[in-house]
């Protein structure tokens, strides 16, 4: 599984690409949603899975959904947040991911959401 992660918190991207290497999976990061969209739109078939922070400086994660969706690309979301007040005020955002995890997360959180993901 090729995987992009997406935050602008260098903590908690590292911990999520430490998690997901150690279970064998190909993991890169970004630090803002237009270096993500960037790294899709480069080669939009590279990655599987993407999971996303959604406040972040240049991008939302709400937004680079938004593109992301727009390009129908068979990507799966996991929306990671310490924020969900901020998503429910915003009707039908919730549809654009596929699952959401909320911060702060343990590891095995974190692959009980991407495993039921992806199995």
């Amino acid at each position: 599984m090729k995987i992009l992660v997406c935050d602008d918190e260098p903590s908690v991207t590292e911990y999520v690409v430490i998690v997901l290497r150690s279970e064998g999976h190909e993991v890169e990061a970004s630090f803002d949603g237009l270096e993500a969209l960037e790294k899709i739109q480069a080669d939009p078939g590279l990655y599987d899975v993407l999971i996303t922070d959604n406040r972040m400086p240049r991008m939302s994660g709400i937004e680079l959904i938004k593109e992301l969706r727009a390009l129908k690309l068979p990507l799966k979301i996991i929306m990671i947040t310490g924020f969900v007040v901020q998503l429910e005020t915003a009707p039908g955002d919730q549809q654009l991911f596929d699952r959401l995890l909320l911060k702060p997360f343990r590891a095995a959180e974190l692959l009980n959401c991407f495993n039921e993901l992806v199995c």
